[in-house]
């Protein structure tokens, strides 16, 4: 299976309909095959190439599958992407690429718009949004705790990587079998320092490797309790020396 390749004539378009431009880029026509840490990691190489991307969104349940939600750090970056890559055969299917109508709740916090908001049971409106940001830059790593605080198996993950004296190399588990060492470098890649990867086959769990303690504890606070798949959250500790 080709990851991606140039679409034909007329993959592009210059009309995007009443959708102001913003950072958050909708994403649908994905193949629906793919497992979602595979292709959130594949959507994040894809799209970095037009600027930093904040966070990527893709969840497996049955009426989101398909589509995903790409957050750039800034408007200019949203747009070069969307006028490239609208079209563009991704994973054996051309993508469909929009604006996101709504704005994400990441760039919400950084522009201090951010309000909270009331749920609405089991509705798959929501979908519009996304809901957990993974901490893909350290710089926020200070937004992804609150979330994490939602989810009890990112609690649990919290609790269990509490103790230990730091180090550069991270213990991570509760990783899906489905995980391998590309995946694993792709996501940690994004805090600075990282140098390895090293994934032990048969066990899920993996050593992440970083130049010093301090680089390694930023990515650790960052990805505590990141959502690999919609009900597993990784359990990161320093490695015992």
């Amino acid at each position: 299976m080709a990851m991606y390749s140039r679409a034909g004539k007329g993959g592009a378009v210059t009309s995007y309909g009443d959708v102001p431009p913003n950072q958050t880029l909708y994403v649908n026509n994905l193949n629906e095959k793919i497992k979602v840490p595979e292709l959130k990691c594949c959507l994040l190489e894809l799209f970095s190439s037009y600027g930093e991307v904040l966070d990527v969104v893709a969840a497996g349940s049955l009426k989101r599958k398909g589509q995903a939600f790409v957050v750039f750090s800034d408007i200019s970056c949203a747009t070069n992407a969307l006028r490239s890559l609208n079209g563009f055969v991704f994973l054996d299917k051309p993508m469909k690429i929009t604006y996101c109508r709504t704005k994400s709740d990441i760039v919400s916090h950084e522009d201090g718009t951010w309000k909270p908001r009331a749920k609405e049971g089991g509705k798959a409106a929501d979908a519009t949004r996304p809901k957990k940001v993974p901490g893909l830059s350290a710089a926020k790593a200070q937004e992804v705790q609150p979330k994490m605080a939602q989810h009890p198996a990112a609690g649990a993950a919290g609790a269990a990587a509490g103790d230990g004296q730091p180090s550069n190399v991270l213990f991570v588990e509760n990783l899906p079998a489905e995980v391998n060492d590309l995946m694993l470098t792709m996501l940690f890649r994004q805090y600075p320092g990282f140098q390895e990867a090293r994934l032990i086959k048969g066990r899920n769990v993996a050593f992440i490797e970083y130049g010093d303690e301090q680089q390694a504890s930023i990515a650790r606070h960052g990805l505590q309790g990141f959502m690999v798949t919609p009900d597993m959250a990784l359990k990161i500790a320093f490695a015992k020396q």
